[in-house]
């Protein structure tokens, strides 16, 4: 019964609950539009400097990271990679081998990081047929090299021209090779682009006389999975002899870009809140200060004071639920279509981006927890706003108020 008369409370003055439902819907909207379009960006970010390289979780042999040379690589263990990827968070893992050599072609050299990866497993990480500029992608057994497209055109390379590798392998053992060069590929980062040559793991192992060796064992997470959380759950397992770190350690800087920019997307977010509040706000207000009179008549009746202030609530409730839910339904299709496609950047700004190693998109992100977070946010401030005709009600003099 209570239920029914707050539903016809709130449509007694429609034009009121119409622009209060309207104003918590536009709060809404914005407030899914704007977030999904932040995280998506920093999603991407995070894609292109993380997750297609760095990976988002690395393990190391205990102390690689201080001194990063390929004495410090460790075995390839088959009970560690099982163990790793039964973790229900983790999507796969990739081995890789690095070390700096200098490399040369013809009268010029230049110092570069050779890696040594899997090729079908770095596939899984990013689209690489996106990222190759000219040539053909590695395979498993491939004895030539792919280059960053800045090594290209420092030395100007073409496919085909042959690169010499001088550097130190493992333990001591002198690194010495000349690899053609079969693909040129865009990392997406200038840094990456000047130094970055890549070998299949065979073949940089071989070179560098690290037979079954790997420095970097990268742990790739599923989507929306959190990092700290696999490492939580690895850590008990792993020995003291490895080192994990999330690329929050390896890569402080990225982080604090995403948490400085996050945070004026969420004052914007909190403002939107705080005029909806007062929109909430004004309307309850409204329909207390405008029933007392009613309420004194049902008090004076016989209605308990408890059952109309449960009214109230109900009342608040509905207004903000259907705000909400409206909000929500209206902002997915969006959501949903820059997901899938998304907007660019105008072309004076496209090169900026990309030399600053990011993608000149601006893609949405598709989670459920933005809608629902964001709902439930709401629905408690109506709830906080209650309080106001609690207090009235329970403060209520039926005989002062019949005399308004």
């Amino acid at each position: 019964m209570l239920v029914k008369i707050a539903w016809r409370n709130i449509w007694r003055n429609k034009r009121r609950s119409i622009i209060t439902i309207s104003a918590i819907v536009i709060a809404v909207f914005l407030a899914i539009i704007m977030r999904s379009m932040q995280l998506g960006m920093y999603d991407n970010m995070i894609q292109n400097i993380v997750g297609s390289y760095s990976g988002h979780i690395q393990i190391h042999s205990n102390g690689y990271w201080e001194e990063q040379t390929i004495d410090n690589a460790f075995t390839y263990n088959d009970s560690l990679i099982e163990k790793i990827e039964a973790n229900k968070d983790v999507d796969h893992t990739t081995k890789r081998i690095q070390s700096g050599c200098l490399s040369s072609f013809k009268d010029l050299s230049k110092f570069v990081f050779v890696n040594g990866i899997e090729p079908e497993k770095e596939q899984l990480m990013t689209d690489w047929n996106k990222r190759l500029v000219e040539g053909k992608l590695l395979t498993l057994n491939s004895n030539s090299v792919n280059i960053g497209k800045g090594i290209a055109k420092y030395y100007d390379l073409k496919v085909g021209d042959t690169l010499i590798f001088v550097g130190q392998g493992y333990h001591g053992m002198q690194a010495v090779g000349a690899f053609p060069v079969c693909g040129i590929i865009d990392m997406k980062n200038p840094n990456l682009n000047n130094v970055s040559v890549f070998m299949s793991l065979t073949t940089a192992q071989d070179f560098l006389s690290a037979n079954d060796l790997m420095t970097h064992l990268i742990i790739n997470k599923k989507e929306y999975s959190d990092e700290q959380d696999i490492v939580s759950s690895l850590g008990k397992n792993l020995k003291e002899e490895y080192e994990m770190m999330t690329w929050q350690e390896m890569m402080p800087e990225i982080e604090q870009v995403i948490k400085a920019d996050s945070a004026g997307g969420l004052v914007m977010i909190f403002i939107l809140y705080m005029i909806i509040t007062f929109g909430i706000f004004g309307t309850v207000l409204m329909m207390t200060q405008e029933r007392k009179y009613e309420f004194g008549v049902v008090v004076s009746i016989g209605m308990k004071k408890i059952k109309l202030m449960i009214s109230m609530v109900y009342e608040t409730i509905f207004l903000t639920s259907i705000g909400v839910l409206t909000g929500v339904f209206l902002s997915r299709p969006l959501v949903l279509y820059f997901y899938n496609n998304p907007l660019e950047f105008p072309s004076e700004q496209a090169e900026v981006m990309e030399n600053q190693g990011f993608e000149n998109i601006i893609p949405f992100m598709s989670s459920y927890d933005i809608p629902i977070t964001h709902g439930f946010i709401i629905f408690f401030i109506s709830l906080f706003i209650c309080i106001y005709p609690i207090i009235t009600i329970y403060k209520l003099n039926p005989v002062k108020a019949m005399k308004r």
